[in-house]
């Protein structure tokens, strides 16, 4: 017979966002966990580079320096309004920007913070969509050294 093991508290969740409302939810969602645990929210923003071979319009920019600034720029800006929104509901938030592979960076982080859980949206994507661009929500669940909550954006 197996025996019950209470699951440790909550002490740091890792909230990987796009900025897009699945990615507002899945942040809803992890304040509500933190806060009877009075848990602390890592809020983080992967910028990457598009990818030229899934560009067969040839819209995507080139990201010059200036390119990738404004974008670095714009990003924080959005990190430091969730942060806020986090803080007015009383949990210690705090936030990161890198760039890379999303679901590498949030694994990465995951590792280095030794965060209790990850908390990521996911878009529900076509199976066309999820063979050409893949999910990173579910390359974060396959991969990650802790618990991993994932968010339906709402249908």
């Amino acid at each position: 017979m197996a025996t019950f093991r209470p699951s440790p508290p909550l002490r740091t969740i890792l909230v990987g966002t796009d900025f897009s409302l699945c990615a507002a939810r899945a942040l809803s969602f992890a304040i509500s966990l933190a806060l009877p645990q009075s848990a602390r929210i890592h809020v983080l923003h992967v910028l990457s580079e598009p990818i030229p071979a899934l560009d067969v319009s040839g819209a995507l920019p080139y990201l010059d320096l200036k390119t990738r600034r404004e974008w670095e720029e714009s990003s924080r800006s959005h990190l430091e309004r969730e942060v806020k929104a986090a803080e007015k509901r009383g949990i210690r938030a705090t936030s990161s920007l890198a760039w890379g592979r999303p679901s590498d960076v949030i694994i990465q982080t995951a590792t280095e913070m030794k965060v209790s859980m990850v908390v990521v949206g996911t878009h529900g994507r076509s199976a066309f969509e999820q063979f050409l661009i893949g999910s990173t929500a579910e390359r974060v669940v396959r991969r990650s050294p802790v618990p991993v909550l994932t968010v339906r954006e709402k249908k």
